[in-house]
């Protein structure tokens, strides 16, 4: 008996096929489990200048992973910057600080702030002024593990920076609970 010739392309499909649905079916499982595999990314590089753009109504963070090496009580160079890109309202600022890691646990971490910023019992930055429009300012220049924090250096942790802002014509103090500007 013999074979027509669109057997054999029809079979050349079939079997390319075959390949193709078995090599996606093991990268889609390999990759789920390396990309599952506790994976911590970095937005940012540890020592490196930082800038945070941000406007009206807006909270914006920046992130980066260490290993959890570093001693309790180590001060870390890490030059954080806010800029308000808003070009029509000065801006009311403020910021947390904390270290994440992958068990779920949230550690208050210290900064060096610089001028114009202090810290409050709920744990925020606040900046003590109105930020103008296109102002910068700067946020800290290190960042201090605190001195109770115990870290696993076997694992990673993430060190996150979240800014929030509100428009100058907003009510600071009904939505934060706090008039934060002391400088007016």
């Amino acid at each position: 008996m013999k074979k027509d010739k669109s057997f054999y392309g029809w079979l050349f499909v079939c079997v390319t096929l075959a390949i193709l649905l078995a090599v996606s079916i093991y990268l889609g499982v390999s990759g789920w489990y390396f990309k599952v595999d506790k994976n911590l990314e970095s937005d940012i590089v540890l020592g490196e200048n930082v800038q945070i753009d941000i406007s009206k109504n807006e909270a914006e963070s920046v992130a980066f992973s260490f290993p959890g090496n570093f001693l309790a009580g180590e001060k870390l160079p890490q030059n954080i910057s806010v800029k308000n890109i808003d070009e029509e309202k000065g801006l009311y600022l403020r910021a947390k600080v904390f270290v994440f890691s992958d068990d779920n646990d949230f550690t208050q971490v210290d900064i060096i702030e610089n001028v114009n910023w202090q810290r409050e019992d709920d744990g925020y930055y606040y900046l003590t002024e109105i930020l103008p429009t296109t102002g910068k300012v700067s946020l800290c220049s290190y960042v201090v593990i605190g001195e109770e924090s115990k870290f696993d250096g076997e694992k990673s942790y993430i060190f996150s920076v979240i800014v929030e802002a509100l428009g100058e014509d907003q009510d600071v103090e009904g939505i934060w609970g706090r008039q934060v500007v002391t400088n007016i």
